[in-house]
């Protein structure tokens, strides 16, 4: 749709751009700027009192440039204004209010006043820490628990080859301490084919018993391995993909004697996809963690920030500065008195 004449007028109106929105200028010197549209060379004012709009008190035509300042003085108080191009249609008028010296210096002190509020409340917004972000969800752990793996079809232990009475013969313990498990431990969900043992080994080990059992006591159904010099056992294959859960421990041998057994790991031998699912959400519980971690130390420093300096636990206290201070002023007398010293003694 083409533009209504009267839009296109507008358009092509110049806009005043001082004084406007109730500027406060000198009734004897008031200078009057517009901005001029495309191709206007001359330009007619109108100045007029707001308690008597349709009485101008000034009118000039065929001003050359887009600013002038009046040779005669105003009336005091509210005004408006309109600027045109010569011959052209008047725009909307701009507010203005014509001043003594007096109302001039209070419109100063306002405005130095309002610009004084302005700063202070940007420092204030400065000052304040941003806003601490909600904390982010609490990390679901999926360590398992229980015998067994939900849905996971009944186990025998004593059908699966391998895993029967304990055998073990028990020799001289000695006072050294138990291997340390390291993985799996706490439910973890391994895939069977690779089920991978690991422990901190023994100073002076000359080998390291394995056994693996669903039972606390070790008592019945253990599958028992010797892991040699190793400190990490891999079983392919050997226990079930079931989902059941299985306990390990291990002892040192030595020369003197086995350390006592270490306390157990837990974990659950399963398909590849159970494991794979496991790891997952293992892998989206320790990213959780770092998120916790990260918002509380952001909180942490947003609630050290809102400490004075002179306040915090880490800062410098006066006596410590104090004590700086003297001991430099102190080295700059010695070092002053030693080149006197040389001095003296060299002449």
């Amino acid at each position: 749709m083409p533009d209504s004449p009267a839009r296109t007028a507008a358009a092509l109106a110049p806009t005043p751009t001082e004084p406007v929105g109730g500027d406060v200028v000198a009734l004897d010197a008031a200078t009057f700027r517009w901005a001029a549209p495309p191709g206007a060379s001359a330009f007619d004012l109108r100045i007029a009192t707001a308690d008597a709009p349709g009485t101008p008190v000034v009118e000039l035509d065929g001003l050359p440039t887009t600013e002038t300042t009046l040779a005669d003085a105003l009336p005091a108080g509210p005004c408006l204004w309109w600027v045109r191009k010569a011959g052209g249609s008047w725009g909307k008028p701009a507010r203005f209010v014509a001043g003594t010296p007096a109302d001039l210096e209070v419109a100063a002190q306002e405005a130095a006043e309002a610009a004084e509020r302005e700063r202070a409340a940007q420092r204030e917004v400065r000052r304040q820490p941003d806003a601490i972000p909600e904390a982010p969800p609490e990390p679901e752990w999926p360590h398992a628990s229980g015998p067994s793996l939900d849905g996971a079809p009944p186990l025998d232990w004593s059908t699966v080859p391998g895993f029967a009475a304990p055998g073990r013969e028990d020799g001289p313990t000695v006072a050294a301490a138990p291997p340390r498990p390291l993985a799996p431990l706490g439910g973890e969900v391994v895939d069977a084919v690779t089920v991978s043992l690991r422990w901190a080994g023994v100073p002076g080990a000359t080998g390291y018993d394995v056994e693996l059992s669903p039972h606390a006591g070790f008592d019945r159904d253990v599958l028992a391995l010797d892991a040699g010099e190793a400190t990490e056992v891999t079983l392919p294959g050997i226990v079930p993909a079931t989902g059941h859960r299985l306990l390990w421990r291990v002892r040192a041998r030595s020369a003197k004697g086995s350390t006592a057994w270490s306390k157990y790991g837990r974990f659950y031998p399963a398909s590849g996809p159970a494991a794979d699912r496991f790891r997952a959400d293992l892998d989206a519980a320790m990213a959780a963690q770092r998120k916790r971690l990260a918002h509380d130390a952001l909180v942490r420093q947003r609630e050290l920030d809102l400490v004075p300096l002179h306040q915090r636990e880490d800062s410098v206290s006066a006596g410590a500065t104090y004590t700086a201070l003297v001991l430099m002023m102190a080295s700059s007398i010695v070092v002053a008195l030693a080149v006197l010293v040389f001095s003296l003694l060299r002449f």
